[in-house]
């Protein structure tokens, strides 16, 4: 049991990574215009600022709900919350902060409240303002490594 659990990790690790490259390709696609989100952008860009959010959202889920647990299933820890989850990953040295992860999860659903209340321009300003905070932590590949998981 524990040895499938490790290869289903190390399968894991490997989609994290290469979500992790698409996620900054297109941090780096709406950094070309990213000083112009006050202003009327094109439907491309405007896409381009859509998939950066849709491609953080869905890498900081897959971390969460699978990467995360997978690692708990293997320590034979509890489920319990996804704070809990948070604070063993941090207890691991996975993550740094668990409280910087929290603020990462609940950060989509404002960022599609805000699509709901304003209008796409301003939204998208304020994704390239998060945009630093979205990208940097979403890869703890280092904290996967420190550790003897696999």
């Amino acid at each position: 049991m524990v040895e499938h659990l490790k290869k289903l990790l190390t399968d894991q690790i490997a989609l994290m990574r290469a979500a992790v490259q698409v996620l900054d390709e297109s941090r780096i696609r709406v950094s070309v215009f990213a000083n112009r989100l006050d202003s009327e952008l094109t439907m491309s860009e405007r896409e381009s600022c859509e998939a950066l959010t849709s491609r953080f959202a869905r890498l900081n889920d897959f971390l969460l709900q699978r990467v995360f647990r997978t690692l708990d299933q293997i320590e034979l820890a509890d489920e319990g919350t996804v704070l809990d989850r948070l604070q063993r990953a941090e207890a691991r040295g996975v993550i740094s902060s668990a409280e910087r992860w929290r603020e990462l999860r609940l950060l989509p659903n404002a960022i599609a409240h805000e699509y709901l209340m304003e209008s796409v321009d301003r939204v998208n300003s304020r994704v390239a303002d998060r945009d630093r905070r979205m990208c940097r932590p979403l890869c703890p590949c280092k904290g996967l490594q420190r550790r003897k998981f696999l």
